[in-house]
């Protein structure tokens, strides 16, 4: 088997604004190469 590393990723996503999921797109774009603008993050109302 040969894996060929593919190409970057470019786009939009549209997900749930909860605190699970907002803490880890935070995560994500803290390791990502570039910038990464987060939009709509749950304020974690706890």
């Amino acid at each position: 088997m040969v894996v060929v590393p593919g190409g970057p990723l470019v786009g939009r996503i549209r997900v749930p604004g909860d605190k699970s999921i907002s803490h880890r797109v935070l995560m994500l774009a803290a390791l990502a190469d570039g910038t990464s603008t987060v939009r709509g993050l749950s304020d974690g109302g706890d």
